[in-house]
C-alpha cells in the first residue's frame, strides 16, 4: 500500500539554547496513521523537538512544514485553574472556532463527565493529564505530539487512552510520543526512532516487534 502524503516536514531543524546545541540536524516526515515512540535520555532533545514541531519553540535553523493541524499535551496541562473543566474546555473550543457541543463529548471520552462543573484547580494530577488530553482533542487535530502522555494516570486510565490513541492512529491521526511506558503503548506505536545528543536515529518499523525490547537492542548497539 502507496504511503500517505506527510503532515508534517522536518528539515536540518537545529536549535541552541545560549550556544549549546539541543537539537542538531533534525530531518524526518510524518505521514497519516504513523506513530512514532521517541524514545532517548534525559536531555536528549526530545521534548524540544515536541515544542518545536508544535510551534510553541522557534528553531535556531532549519523548517517545518505543518501540512495538517497540530496538538500537544506537555508536561504543563495549558489549562485554567480558575476556570472548570468544561468552561476551559468551550473556551478552547471557541479558540479554534469549534463547535461547543463537542465539550460535552470530550469529557466522557476522558472520564471526567463527572467532574465538568469542577474548577480544575482541584483536580488531582491525573484529572489534570486527562483535561490536557482532552484539550489537544478539542480540534480535532490530524498530529497529536505527546511528552510522556500516560504521566499520572492509574491503569484504568491509562488503558483507557492507549485504546483512545488506537483509535485515532487507525482513522489516521499522526502521532509522536515521548514516553518511558513503552510496555503500555507496545499496541500504539507503528515506528520507534532513538534521539541522543539532539540527533534523531533511524526510524525503525515495529512491525509487531516488542518495543522495549527493540529499544534495549537500540541501546546497546549506541553503547
Amino acid at each position: 500500500m502507496p504511503r500517505s502524503e506527510p503532515v508534517i516536514i522536518a528539515r536540518s531543524l537545529s536549535r541552541r539554547f545560549a550556544y549549546r546545541p539541543v537539537l542538531v540536524d533534525v530531518s524526518f516526515a510524518l505521514h497519516r496513521g504513523e506513530a512514532f515512540l521517541l524514545v532517548g535520555p534525559n536531555g536528549a532533545g526530545k521534548t524540544t523537538l515536541l515544542r518545536v514541531l508544535a510551534g510553541l519553540l522557534r528553531q535556531t535553523t532549519g523548517q517545518v512544514e505543518r501540512r495538517a493541524t497540530v496538538g500537544m499535551v506537555a508536561h504543563d496541562p495549558m489549562l485554567y485553574p480558575a476556570l472548570t473543566a468544561r468552561e476551559n474546555l468551550r473556551f478552547f473550543a471557541r479558540l479554534h472556532g469549534v463547535d461547543g457541543a463537542r465539550v460535552t463529548d470530550l469529557l466522557e471520552q476522558v472520564g471526567l463527565t463527572h467532574r465538568a462543573h469542577d474548577r480544575v484547580g482541584t483536580f488531582s494530577r491525573g484529572m489534570l493529564q486527562r483535561m490536557a488530553i482532552a484539550r489537544a482533542l478539542v480540534h480535532q487535530p490530524d498530529v497529536l505530539l505527546f511528552d510522556e502522555p500516560l504521566s499520572g494516570l492509574d491503569d484504568a486510565a491509562s488503558r483507557a487512552l492507549v485504546t483512545l490513541l488506537v483509535e485515532l492512529r487507525d482513522r489516521g491521526t499522526a502521532m509522536i510520543l515521548v514516553s518511558h511506558q513503552l510496555e503500555l503503548l507496545r499496541g500504539v506505536g507503528t515506528h520507534i526512532v532513538r534521539m541522543a545528543g539532539g540527533r534523531l536515529g533511524p526510524i525503525d518499523p515495529l512491525e509487531g516487534r516488542d518495543p522495549v525490547a527493540l529499544f534495549t537492542a537500540l541501546m546497546r548497539e549506541a553503547g
